[in-house]
């Protein structure tokens, strides 16, 4: 494990100075965290073939929500993250005014709206709001045992906790933790956190529960606890932990060492994953206008699967990002973005 210190030594011998086009660059082709590549990947290896589950589709687009068509949003905007608190109240992160797009890659400046919406869960009616003038470009949005939300800024090289109001409890960036590309956080159950870095160096570093670097663990690569781009995260109450590299195409299962379990694959490419009810829920893009939702039990078996894009249905669903699982299982909320730009709910068919 790579010590804080060797890091500061690593930083010092190789700078790097991004300009806009660089960094929109690393984000969206190489380091792409959106959906398709624009360029092939630099690691040679063979593409999987992802797996179409032969099993019904599991939960079916609730029509009903929101109640009120549309809700009070500011506007249309990209949703990259979506968080279910205790209460069951959502917690939609989004791109405001600062439209994102994989070929243009996006505006270096702080989003001047509220990244963050607070949802009414039963009318899908904006509750209130927060953010404004804090964020460049949010990626995934995430809530601790404790009530604490959690906005990762992969522009801003940034981990930022704040209480349910928008109050500002901690910010992690700076040479010495050297983030750059962070891209998701995770939790343990001794309140130590997990938190993905997607570009350049390839890695996972942890933190105890007060924000301090502990270690780090991961290198670039196809091999055996190596990252391409490690987009997602999640931790079981066992403190395993699933990493979601989208294009590697798998899903890593390592201890909270950092040791490698087992891996995953053919999931196509894999944008976010949570952990809820005793299962792994993973959402994947196969293209753009092609999303799917997949439960699997601890073992790695498939149990369940939907579509994001109802069958038949003329409706924009392209580009599914942002992924919370609620009520066991019963209820999905699914964040889009590029053109599709909505928060949509999925419910359990009936038996």
């Amino acid at each position: 494990m790579e010590s804080p210190r060797s890091r500061r030594q690593f930083l010092k011998t190789f700078s790097v100075r991004f300009s806009a086009a660089t960094v929109a660059g690393l984000y969206f082709a190489d380091g792409h965290l959106f959906g398709e590549n624009l360029q092939s990947s630099p690691t040679k290896r063979t593409p999987q073939t992802p797996l179409e589950p032969m099993l019904p589709e599991s939960h079916l687009l609730d029509e009903t929500w929101p109640a009120l068509a549309p809700p009070s949003y500011p506007e249309p905007c990209q949703f990259t993250g979506v968080a279910v608190a205790k209460d069951g109240t959502i917690f939609a992160l989004n791109h405001g005014e600062n439209h994102s797009d994989p070929a243009l890659g996006y505006l270096k400046k702080l989003i001047r709206k509220p990244a963050v919406l607070v949802i009414d869960p039963k009318t899908g009616k904006l509750l209130r709001s927060w953010g404004s003038n804090l964020f460049m470009l949010p990626h995934h949005i995430s809530i601790d045992a404790a009530g604490n939300v959690w906005v990762i800024d992969g522009a801003l090289k940034s981990v930022f906790k704040f209480d349910v109001n928008g109050g500002k409890l901690l910010e992690l960036n700076g040479p010495e933790i050297g983030f750059q590309m962070p891209t998701d956080v995770a939790f343990f159950k001794d309140g130590s956190f997990l938190v993905t870095d997607g570009s350049i160096i390839k890695r996972g570093l942890r933190f105890d529960a007060d924000g301090t670097l502990t270690g780090e663990w991961g290198e670039k690569g196809d091999g055996l606890a190596q990252f391409h781009t490690p987009h997602s995260i999640a931790i079981d109450d066992s403190d395993l932990v699933y990493i979601a590299d989208r294009e590697n195409r798998w899903v890593q299962v390592l201890n909270a060492e950092g040791e490698l379990q087992t891996t995953w694959t053919k999931l196509g490419r894999p944008s976010c994953i949570r952990f809820h009810a005793g299962s792994i829920w993973v959402l994947s893009n196969f293209n753009a206008a092609k999303g799917i939702v997949r439960r699997f039990n601890l073992k790695g078996q498939l149990m369940e699967a939907f579509h994001t894009k109802p069958p038949g249905t003329k409706r924009d669903f392209e580009w599914p990002h942002g992924l919370a699982v609620t009520d066991g299982g019963n209820t999905v909320y699914v964040g889009f973005i590029l053109t599709s730009r909505q928060v949509v709910r999925y419910r359990r068919k009936p038996n």
